[in-house]
């Protein structure tokens, strides 16, 4: 998870050094680890040993252990949260699919059905497929995840995932008190953008160069969800805040950042609803972790016949999600898609404060596993995508 993780801190580092970039991000570190989980449990060999050293798994075996913790997450239902998440694998006609990996691994542990299908002549019609599958795994929140396929597609893999949360109703915001203030933007400027609030007890932290609060959602399963805010201290220090988390990835983890429950003096989250799309592979590729990690196709034999047959490998990976958070809770959505081509002691009272009037950024975690579900970076609230 911690590799997954990381390519959602870099991707945000990445975009927000862009000179002019503006726009907000979203993804799911957990959509691109089940992808990745479903590819290296059919893998063997130097793409085996490699997967598995970059993804830190000591075997195979730990794979499936933890693939089968991260799809019961979601099979929990309970009174708490909508979390569905769902696979999908489409293979091409040349290269059926070995009947361990397709009934053991996909459908025993990703619940997943693989569809044989016609990428050399029919490419279009799988792409539409493709398209319809994960519109309906996002709720439609997600009409299309593909433009194109090439014609020599070996196999696509696919994730998707879908939560709706209303938040815990200890921590309920006042729709009636929704007010406009100022936004500060990276340029300096400011927007008037609807901001949220109540009068409850928040859990709050505050550490060297942010402020960190907690909204947990209502829960009557055995998974605890919940959304963190990392509010830096200063109105431009975004770029300082990540940095610092992608030199300290265990500052992320939750006993490294005690929050108390506190009465905020001043209390203002804004409202907000986006999509992002990316390229995981880029993103992988500048890390030092080239996507390219099939290096001999014979790798893939355990996976599926043939495989010695497919011309020079090549693997993409994409990601597209959405996030709505309003007084009522949130909703988010992913699809990750990859096609493998040929080719924290009580403290005396003080006043304390979060007013979330500058960029910022985000993560929803189930707190009992540590997954985490979504993260992300608001730059402007109103902006759309």
């Amino acid at each position: 998870m911690e590799f997954c993780t990381r390519i959602a801190n870099q991707l945000m580092l990445q975009k927000i050094y862009q000179k002019g970039f503006s726009k907000n991000i979203v993804s799911s570190p957990l959509s691109i680890n089940v992808v990745l989980n479903m590819v290296v449990a059919g893998s063997k060999g130097s793409t085996l040993k490699r997967m598995l050293s970059f993804l830190r798994y000591k075997s195979v075996d730990e794979i499936h252990s933890k693939s089968r913790k991260m799809m019961a997450m979601a099979a929990n239902g309970g009174n708490g949260p909508i979390l569905n998440m769902v696979n999908g694998a489409w293979v091409d006609q040349r290269f059926p699919l070995v009947p361990k990996y397709k009934t053991e691994v996909l459908k025993g542990i990703f619940k997943c059905e693989a569809n044989n299908v016609d990428f050399r002549t029919k490419a279009n019609e799988v792409v539409n497929e493709i398209n319809s599958w994960a519109n309906t795994a996002s709720r439609g929140l997600i009409p299309t995840i593909l433009e194109s396929v090439s014609p020599e597609t070996v196999l696509t893999l696919a994730n998707g995932i879908y939560f709706k949360g209303i938040w815990h109703s200890d921590y309920e915001f006042v729709a009636r008190w929704t007010t406009e203030r100022k936004f500060y933007l990276p340029d300096g400027t400011s927007v008037l953008v609807p901001f949220m609030t109540s009068r409850n007890d928040y859990y709050y932290g505050s550490f060297d160069g942010c402020k960190v609060l907690k909204i947990p959602y209502q829960s009557g399963g055995p998974n605890r969800f919940a959304m963190y805010f990392f509010l830096p201290d200063e109105r431009d220090g975004l770029r300082n805040l990540l940095a610092k988390f992608d030199s300290d990835y265990g500052f992320l983890n939750q006993e490294n950042f005690k929050l108390r429950k506190e009465n905020l003096d001043e209390f203002w989250i804004p409202k907000f609803k986006f999509s992002f799309g990316f390229d995981v592979s880029e993103v992988m590729d500048n890390m030092g972790q080239s996507s390219s990690f099939i290096t001999n196709p014979r790798d893939l034999s355990e996976m599926m016949h043939n495989s010695e047959h497919a011309p020079g490998i090549n693997t993409n990976i994409i990601q597209k999600a959405y996030i709505e958070v309003d007084e009522k809770g949130t909703e988010a959505a992913a699809i990750t898609c990859t096609g493998i081509v040929g080719c924290a002691m009580p403290q005396p009272k003080k006043s304390y404060c979060f007013v979330a009037d500058h960029p910022f950024l985000f993560m929803i975690k189930e707190e009992m596993s540590g997954l985490v579900l979504f993260t992300g970076a608001v730059l402007n609230p109103i902006q759309k995508d």
